[in-house]
């Protein structure tokens, strides 16, 4: 949505809204919580690991890229994770940290392919613009660049399997939506009185686990929507949830972050998630989220703690003012 890339300002663009609807859940680390991890009693979480001035999880590589709405699969976006709004096109010592060149690439599911990175500056944006230095990948003769959502530096991370709601039983992916649309309806942020009352719809959702052992506990990622169908003039709420499971028992599920988002349906810009992970050898969940209208892009990395899941890093915004 351009209008509200251009108005909306970074501080909320990322804002966390941490909301645990149960009453046994002890506090959320913050921000400024020392980086040295430390697991909690059941040893199920553990508070960022190494990370930089910007929150980046260091152990992840020095770079991520996301595939971009005109590179196709072969082709994305570079983003630095310690770029600043006016630095995002700067490509100054970018061949250092490309290492070997290798890349892994991922999809929701895990790990799709291998690929060799170059990159080359952005197309010159016009004034008052910026752009993420493009990627360009290769790979050998034969092989089918599949589908990826993000991109890392060989060997930093390993991906966490995020299942579809559409790949469940129908029974069970009703329940599940019954369950997600429960937890929506009892957020208490929900001042708007134009939707109000109506019923919310789950767009997309996905299962993740915390660990190989589905029974100590997972989290879940949803879109949902409610609608005014107005002919003359349709309004539309998105609401993007992360959840924490830690069990098949609903009643224990908390919502752990939110944000909401609401306007003209196809102006709508809501925090897509991309890919689950853990830093190679360490046993953080991270959440990896993208924003793409086409015209700005920027990412954001959610952690998981005790206490629900906060915003650990936030990349800069390419795009127009």
């Amino acid at each position: 949505m351009q209008t509200l890339w251009r108005r909306i300002s970074r501080a909320a663009r990322w804002a966390p809204v941490l909301l645990v609807l149960a009453c046994d859940r002890s506090p959320s680390p913050g921000v400024g919580d020392s980086a040295g991890g430390v697991a909690n009693g059941s040893g199920a979480y553990s508070i960022a690991t190494t990370v930089s001035s910007t929150g980046w999880d260091i152990a992840a590589g020095p770079f991520v890229v996301l595939p971009t709405v005109d590179g196709g699969m072969v082709a994305g976006s570079l983003l630095l994770p310690e770029a600043t709004d006016r630095t995002v096109s700067d490509t100054t010592g970018v061949g250092a940290l490309l290492g070997d060149g290798r890349l892994e690439l991922f999809a929701r599911g895990g790990k799709v392919g291998v690929a060799r990175i170059s990159v080359e500056a952005g197309a010159s944006p016009e004034r008052g613009c910026s752009a993420w230095p493009v990627a360009r990948l290769s790979v050998d003769a034969g092989v089918t660049v599949l589908p990826w959502t993000a991109a890392f530096a060989a060997g930093r991370v390993t991906a966490i399997p995020l299942d579809s709601i559409e790949g469940l039983a129908p029974r069970d992916s009703a329940r599940l939506a019954a369950d997600l649309t429960r937890l929506a309806s009892r957020l208490p942020d929900d001042t708007s009185a134009t939707f109000r009352a109506l019923p919310f719809v789950v767009l997309r959702a996905w299962r993740g686990h915390n660990t190989d052992t589905e029974a100590t506990g997972g989290f879940v990622v949803a879109t949902l929507a409610r609608r005014v169908n107005q002919e003359d003039d349709p309004k539309e709420e998105r609401l993007v949830l992360v959840v924490d499971a830690p069990g098949a028992d609903s009643k224990e599920w908390t919502v752990g972050w939110h944000e909401r988002a609401s306007g003209h349906e196809e102006e709508l810009v809501v925090a897509e998630p991309l890919l689950a992970f853990r830093a190679t050898g360490a046993r953080d969940v991270r959440l990896l989220f993208g924003r793409d209208d086409g015209i700005a892009l920027s990412a954001a990395v959610l952690s998981q703690s005790a206490g629900g899941w906060r915003v650990l890093w936030e990349s800069a915004l390419a795009g127009c003012n």
